[in-house]
């Protein structure tokens, strides 16, 4: 793989998700020239004596205690090992290493007083292989101290990490002597820096909205599959390209350019249910919501959240530990994909009652004989369900912690863990669309054409229609993966009215 080269600037997500998945990083001279002035500050600043939270104090509900200059070194790792505390299954490699590479992009910015010592070793690690193994649980979203402290453990040869090939976690130790690196020794303010982040919460959001984003064609390419069996109108989308909101009108373009004339026939009086005439409106706003976390990753990728941090030569307090505005869009993306999935769900009932598509009761192919999508549904509906609930704001929630001194928190990482969740369940979920919508083109006279004709075409080499003869969740199986390779084909490169940013928006498109 191409190594990817760091400097402290904003990162895009294909290139976080490229080291993510494997690919080597580079140290930037630019953001090693920035690190290595974050650096001579902290040293002057503790030569003044300035007192430094966390560096020169303890911290939360003991930051009024000193610690000496000869202390500091016991100190901080006291410090780290006292913060080993998450629980639960571990982390995906992939966040870990996203989580890595985004602490160690902030840290070339200059304002967190690291090492370069610390910046290389992390650099060394990611380039190795090694992943630290990272707990699930441990974190309020203000600061992931207690999750980031087990990349801290495995950087001071503590702690279990994962080597490059499978297998169960092994102790850092090992890993480090097998590719000769040498556990860190850490600066003054070196494990306040691997502490002091939201890096995990901030991967975690960063590889879902990825995900999403590499999705989007594929999912309005299923649209448009369920709405030629359904016999949909397409004057909505019109509508919402001549007088829709911005990304409305991005969606409706992109519905407009994947059909052509004569590609199905409608098959109701003006109106359709609303899961089919609104999709503009949902897609449109799903689409909104992901431009703004995007956006705002752009931001926390590339900008120190630590506290303190260093600032015209000066160590300053800062509040940039709550990623309250990442957590707060995040979670209107979480709620953005509970509409879409329930509307998704609402296309395959809507297709299932013959007084609505105006095809055989649950798509059967032999009325009286077959269930065919019948029981299918239950499935779609769990799904479903299971994408709402995690809708629940977590950012909410919030108990005061560090003997009430600790009084706020975003709960980042748990609005990153439901983004997953959700991601894993639509998938199967947009499978069953896909199989209801590919059963119902053949059980009418829509023949859709362009690269939605070619999916069907894909389908109907690999798929069995439900007839009863097999298991479904076979069928949804094998369905899954030629979506997931489809999506592959449709997103390199994006088209222009999915990616980010968005284009320019013309108030009127009708001028």
């Amino acid at each position: 793989m191409t190594p990817i080269s760091l400097s402290g600037e904003t990162l895009p997500l294909t290139r976080l998700t490229a080291i993510a998945d494997g690919a080597p990083v580079t140290l930037g001279p630019d953001g090693i020239a920035r690190l290595r002035m974050g650096e001579r500050a902290l040293h002057e600043a503790l030569a003044r004596g300035d007192g430094i939270y966390g560096t020169t104090s303890m911290v939360g509900a003991f930051k009024d205690h000193g610690v000496t200059d000869d202390d500091r070194p016991k100190y901080a790792l006291r410090l780290l090992r006292s913060h080993l505390l998450g629980t639960g299954s571990y982390l995906p490699r992939r966040v870990v290493r996203a989580a890595m590479a985004i602490r160690l992009n902030t840290l070339l910015t200059g304002h967190a007083g690291a090492s370069l010592y610390l910046a290389t070793a992390l650099a060394d690690l990611l380039n190795a292989g090694i992943t630290p193994a990272v707990p699930e649980y441990g974190s309020i979203g203000c600061a992931d101290v207690g999750l980031m402290s087990h990349i801290g453990a495995t950087l001071l040869g503590e702690g279990l990490a994962f080597a490059p090939e499978d297998g169960p976690a092994l102790p850092s130790a090992t890993l480090l002597a097998r590719f000769e690196l040498k556990p860190m020794v850490p600066g003054p303010k070196d494990v306040m820096s691997v502490l002091s982040s939201n890096a995990l919460g901030v991967a975690g959001v960063a590889l879902a909205a990825a995900d999403l984003r590499g999705r989007l064609p594929l999912l309005l390419h299923v649209f448009v599959l369920a709405a030629a069996g359904f016999g949909a109108f397409g004057i909505p989308w019109e509508t919402a390209r001549l007088d829709g909101l911005r990304d409305e009108a991005r969606i409706a373009r992109y519905l407009q350019g994947l059909t052509s004339p004569g590609d199905w026939t409608p098959r109701r009086n003006l109106q359709d249910p609303l899961s089919f005439r609104c999709m503009p409106q949902i897609a449109g706003a799903l689409v909104a919501a992901l431009d703004r976390v995007e956006a705002t990753l752009a931001h926390s990728i590339a900008h120190a959240d630590d506290n303190p941090i260093l600032f015209d030569g000066r160590a300053m307090t800062s509040g940039a530990s709550l990623p309250l505005a990442l957590a707060l869009d995040a979670q209107a993306l979480v709620i953005a994909l509970c509409h879409y999935a329930r509307s998704t769900l609402g296309r395959i009932l809507a297709s299932c009652r013959e007084d609505l598509s105006g095809l055989p009761r649950n798509l059967t192919l032999d009325p009286g004989r077959q269930v065919a999508f019948g029981a299918a549904t239950k499935l779609a509906a769990d799904l479903t369900t299971a994408i709402l609930r995690e809708s629940t704001p977590a950012s909410l929630y919030q108990i005061p912690v560090a003997n009430g001194f600790e009084d706020e928190a975003s709960y980042l990482p748990s609005v990153a863990r439901a983004l997953g969740v959700q991601m894993d369940l639509l998938s199967p979920l947009i499978a069953l669309e896909a199989m209801a919508a590919r059963q119902a083109i053949r059980l009418s006279d829509a023949r859709p054409t362009g690269s939605p004709g070619a999916l069907l075409a894909e389908l109907d080499r690999h798929v069995p229609l439900l007839d009863d003869s097999g298991a479904v969740s076979d069928a949804v199986h094998r369905t899954e993966d030629i979506l997931v390779r489809f999506a592959t084909r449709l997103a390199d490169p994006l088209p222009a009215d999915l990616a980010f940013p968005p284009p320019p928006f013309q108030e009127n498109a009708r001028a």
